[in-house]
């Protein structure tokens, strides 16, 4: 009887075996497309990994970090944070905040086709599109660069926040972009195509509370690994930071 189940115990063991096996054999197998992508991915990944900006973070990138810890309970690497005009890379991509400013009067951009200028009714507005409650637009001059040696269609304008060190319950995505010929409002607004080495420079519109953008220090908070967890290691996080100074 022992021998019976002993001999039982093997079959399993070979038959998961062999299943393992073949798995793995499948597992190693890839067209040329599926390797072509995933090279890509891996590469994406890698350079997310990889410090925002080549050199030594300046003064103002430290004492940001230091007020992001203490402030928002934020534990960032120095060089993950630039200020206005400096560049810092996330992924495929450069940013660059050229300017920005903050105004109750309308940017002056057409709308995207579809959308509720009130956003959802949390605006107040008057007959020349200037907010008149207790909000304001927020207007990044933003450049950004495809870094990748090939081109890249992303879901970009999902990537970016507008941040302050207390949002209480408060999300700050893009509105809308700046340009001569609206995109049509919808989830498909927030996509862009790059050619390879592209450089592309849009008006980016948010909605800050005043109270907020009053009272507090903002920040441009850049995320491309497209909303997956952020390590707990801080030297592995991807998130970037730029200073609106």
């Amino acid at each position: 009887m022992k021998k019976a189940v002993v001999s039982g115990v093997v079959v399993i063991f070979v038959i998961l075996g062999i299943g393992m096996s073949y798995m793995l054999f499948r597992g190693g197998i890839r067209t040329e497309k599926e390797q072509k992508s995933y090279e890509e991915q891996e590469k994406q990944v890698e350079n997310l990994m990889k410090p925002g900006q080549e050199g030594e973070a300046d003064d103002r990138s430290e004492a940001f970090s230091e007020a992001l810890k203490e402030k928002a309970g934020l534990t960032v690497d120095p060089q993950n944070i630039v200020s206005t005009g400096s560049p810092i890379t996330s992924g495929n991509y450069s940013f660059t905040v050229n300017s920005w400013s903050v105004s109750k009067e309308s940017p002056g951009y057409a709308l995207p086709e579809g959308m509720d200028a009130t956003r959802g009714g949390l605006l107040q507005i008057d007959a020349n599109g200037n907010i008149t409650n207790e909000y304001s637009y927020v207007v990044v001059d933003l450049t950004v660069e495809n870094k990748a040696e090939e081109p890249v269609t992303d879901l970009l304008w999902g990537y970016l926040r507008m941040q302050a060190f207390d949002m209480g319950d408060f999300i700050s995505e893009v509105a809308y972009l700046g340009e001569e010929t609206p995109r049509k409002s919808g989830h498909d607004s927030y996509e862009e195509s790059f050619k390879a080495g592209e450089i592309k420079k849009y008006p980016v519109v948010f909605v800050m509370p005043d109270e907020i953008v009053n009272n507090q220090e903002i920040y441009l908070e850049i995320d491309t690994s497209g909303g997956n967890p952020q390590p707990e290691d801080p030297e592995f996080a991807v998130k970037r930071f730029i200073i609106l100074d």
